[in-house]
């Protein structure tokens, strides 16, 4: 068994993506129109899905801690994989409900291992790292989304065998290339007795704060603004090529971002807040707009902000925090994004219902200049760069 390296991270993230990516792109039109039931109960499924996922972010990163990376996604991933052979066989009602959050929880689980992982690898920059992981993760979702429509009308069983195809391919690499790189802090070589807990570090509790601030207002994309371009008379298959264009951007960018994170210390210093910028931007071009470049221009200077902040904020926290405590800190950071996630887009409907489009894009503007606060006291309360043996 060999030591998990940078290069079996991507590739692992990459699998894990892939398979994912089958099945969260249909699981409302699933639920919907496949299986009978109304719009309520699909948000009400999706809704314990996240919540299973965030419960997943958490154990993952607690079991790391304890018995090491290597023996917990073993296990999370033989959980993902069980809930996905009962989906296989069985996607009625109420099998899809039940397995679809036990999925989510061995998903999420082993999302936080490989994140948890990256932040004790230090002969590879760990922004250029955490950049990589999260492109490799976009080009899953690409693919993955991409074929998954097409095998969806061919035979809906197959969504579930082409899952749990990538998702064994990603056990196989668990099994022979995800070896611990350092001792679980829970257990000695000598004795068993537990380490004490350090005291939870302040500022990764306001950079948390930070990055979930920043998902209410990204999930908008993925979520609301779907809607308010039908109303718009622009067709759905055409919101589906703006992710398109997402991942397109997302690799063609990869380079320049790797080359300035690893080479060039004032992009980090800036990196995240540019990011924020980004996104207002992409907020501020769509107020008013009716026509579909509009919403593609858009979405491109959003890839750019996202390319920059949610690769960023991983790595800053990896910088400065003890190693030994990654799975805490990781965890923290994923159960963040999973919870604003899911509550992003219920918020968004809410406005819009009660208001309209534009008013929710100004609040979600408002959001993340309000975030701007949290990232710089964040940012002060974490300290500078941890110096480690």
């Amino acid at each position: 068994m060999k030591r998990v390296n940078a290069q079996v991270l991507i590739l692992g993230a990459f699998l894990e993506s892939v398979g994912q990516s089958f099945i969260w792109p249909i699981n409302t039109i699933f639920i919907h129109n496949y299986l009978h039931k109304s719009l309520a109960v699909a948000g009400a499924v999706l809704f314990f899905n996240s919540l299973f996922t965030f419960l997943g972010n958490y154990a993952g990163g607690k079991l790391f801690d304890r018995i090491g990376g290597h023996k917990t996604v073993i296990v999370s991933t033989s959980i993902a994989l069980v809930a996905l052979i009962g989906l296989i066989f069985n996607h009625g009602w109420p099998a899809y409900p039940i397995l679809l959050p036990i999925l989510g929880f061995g998903v999420g689980s082993a999302f936080t291992v490989i994140n948890s992982f990256a932040a004790q690898i230090e002969e590879v920059d760990r922004y250029k790292l955490f950049n990589a992981i999260y492109v490799g993760t976009n080009l899953g979702n690409a693919i993955g989304t991409a074929l998954g429509g097409f095998i969806a009308g061919v035979q809906m069983t197959l969504v579930f065998v082409a899952n749990f195809f990538f998702l064994t391919l990603f056990f196989i690499l668990v099994i022979f290339w995800f070896k611990n790189r350092e001792e679980p802090k829970g257990v000695s070589k000598k004795h068993h007795n537990k380490v004490a807990k350090t005291k939870l570090h302040p500022g990764v509790g306001l950079i948390s704060l930070f990055l979930g601030l920043t998902w209410v207002s990204y999930s908008q994309w993925s979520s609301n603004i779907s809607a308010h371009l039908t109303t718009l008379g622009i067709p759905v298959s055409k919101y589906s090529l703006l992710w398109t264009i997402n991942a397109v951007v997302i690799v063609v960018f990869l380079p320049l971002i790797n080359h300035l994170a690893e080479n060039k210390d004032w992009f980090k210093r800036f990196q995240i807040p540019a990011g924020v910028v980004f996104f207002i931007v992409a907020f501020g071009a769509i107020i008013d707009a009716r026509e579909y470049w509009v919403f593609a221009a858009g979405m491109v200077v959003l890839t750019l902000g996202e390319m920059l902040v949610y690769p960023g904020i991983p790595a800053l926290v990896s910088e400065r925090t003890p190693r030994s405590e990654a799975g805490r800190y990781q965890s923290l950071l994923s159960m963040s994004a999973t919870f604003a996630r899911a509550i992003g887009p219920l918020m968004g409907g809410i406005v819009v219902e009660h208001t309209s489009y534009n008013i929710l894009y100004l609040i979600a503007i408002g959001i993340l200049i309000f975030s701007f606060f949290i990232l710089k006291r964040g940012k002060n309360e974490l300290g500078p760069k941890l110096e480690e043996d």
